[in-house]
């Protein structure tokens, strides 16, 4: 799960913002905004003209805008040999030879996305690429190894290998991106020691600049708000819900999401379409799980006023994920994946599955016991005696009892706003008992 810089604290090359480490935890990392600040200084078309054609030419990548990687190529020496021969020849026999002499630039274009690598500050330069157009459309290139070389006309040839899903554990879906000595041209080199990148981005002087597209990405993703959460939400005098609190926020890339069908190239394109990042939200509330009146109390506690107690009693679940917000799941964790499945075939054309790299299972796992959650059986069975404060009270009867559980919740949401998935967490050793 990441959180977001702006691209202005880099423009001037700041060692110690780009060495600056994630947050603490496993799966973290950074995506790069393009703030107003960078947009200006980026400006390369029409004289400024143009703000959305921006050019880069130092490291880090943004993540809020479409990627166009161009490639300048000039024939092989052997082919611009034939060529002019064959214009010569032409020449001699009027025969149109349908090529110029000489040297025949070309333009090859890739589209992608530059991911920055979990668990890594920006100065490793490593970046998962996406292929965000195409027939690979969603899935990450991947590099080939020495075992894939054969050989071709006395030639040792690179057979590059297809992008493929991504997996976070696969150390060849990793590039580091090198900037060359001359001015807004990179190559890029395999993490892997036997990897060789794909010709796109193995070959030197490529240049990277961006479209009009800009993602939903925007710079407000802090990770937790330590002091907000350890101050937890305020119960209040109502005997109303209590009101939800967001406590933390990231970014989701795509490709840590899974959902059904998306070996079908369309979905996938949608996906980059329309849900290029996920928001992933923790939010913390009380959950009231007894509540009772004075009068419910009369025969079972014989106490004279005002020492009176409440003996509570209550089952819950540790934790409930929900599909949408609303589906009950069946989870299963399959090759690096933890899926939520409908409970119900009724809900399966409402929200169909969806899956979580492990890796992001594993960090709100761990921002949770951070947290003070403690795992344990599925279902809690709470018993416990609450003694109502006199002084607080004011020399006050009470009339009404409420008990209450904390409760944190990850929430993940697509960028329409729509929500796909939640999981609920009680900590069941947070509890608050109010009076009335």
């Amino acid at each position: 799960m990441y959180v977001t810089r702006r691209m202005s604290q880099y423009l001037d090359k700041n060692p110690a913002a780009m060495a600056e480490r994630p947050p603490e935890g496993p799966g973290s990392g950074f995506l790069v905004v393009v703030d107003e600040a960078a947009a200006e200084r980026a400006a390369v078309c029409c004289c400024g003209l143009c703000p959305d054609v921006q050019e880069f030419g130092a490291l880090p990548f943004p993540q809020s805008r479409q990627l166009v990687l161009t490639y300048r190529s000039t024939p092989h020496p052997a082919e611009t040999g034939v060529n002019v021969v064959m214009e010569v020849v032409g020449q001699l026999f009027n025969i149109q030879s349908g090529g110029a002499p000489g040297m025949k630039m070309t333009m090859e274009t890739d589209y992608v996305m530059f991911i920055p690598v979990v668990g890594l500050p920006l100065s490793s330069h490593r970046y998962y690429v996406v292929r965000t157009d195409g027939k690979h459309v969603g899935r990450v290139s991947a590099c080939s190894r020495e075992e894939d070389k054969t050989t071709c006309c006395f030639c040792t040839c690179v057979n590059d290998v297809p992008p493929r899903p991504f997996n976070h554990r696969d150390v060849y879906q990793q590039v580091e991106v090198q900037p060359l000595p001359r001015g807004k041209r990179f190559s890029a080199g395999a993490v892997a020691a036997d990897g060789i990148p794909p010709e796109y981005l193995r070959r030197k002087g490529w240049k990277v600049s961006t479209e009009s597209s800009k993602y939903d990405l925007t710079d407000d993703a802090k990770g937790v708000d330590v002091p907000l959460r350890r101050r937890r939400p305020d119960l209040g005098s109502s005997p109303s819900p209590s009101p939800v609190v967001v406590v933390g926020t990231w970014n989701v890339p795509f490709i840590f999401v899974r959902v059904d069908d998306d070996e079908r190239r369309r979905v996938r394109k949608d996906l980059v379409r329309r849900c290029m990042f996920f928001r992933m939200t923790l939010e913390q509330s009380w959950k009231q799980i007894y509540n009772c009146t004075r009068e419910d109390t009369t025969t079972t506690h014989q106490l004279p006023a005002p020492a009176q107690v409440v003996t509570v009693t209550a089952t819950v679940r540790r934790s409930t994920p929900l599909l949408g917000g609303t589906y009950p799941v069946q989870e299963v964790d399959a090759d690096g994946v933890k899926w939520f499945r409908p409970a119900t075939t009724a809900a399966v054309p409402a929200v169909g599955a969806l899956g979580l790299d492990m890796v992001v299972w594993e960090r709100m796992i761990w921002e949770l016991e951070r947290g003070g959650w403690v795992a344990g059986d599925e279902v809690e069975r709470i018993e416990r005696v609450e003694r109502c404060d006199v002084d607080g009270m004011q020399g006050r009867q009470w009339d009404k009892f409420g008990c209450y559980m904390l409760v944190e919740t990850f929430v993940l949401t697509r960028m329409d706003g729509s929500v796909a998935l939640s999981y609920q967490f009680c900590h069941t050793d947070k509890i608050s008992a109010q009076w009335e």
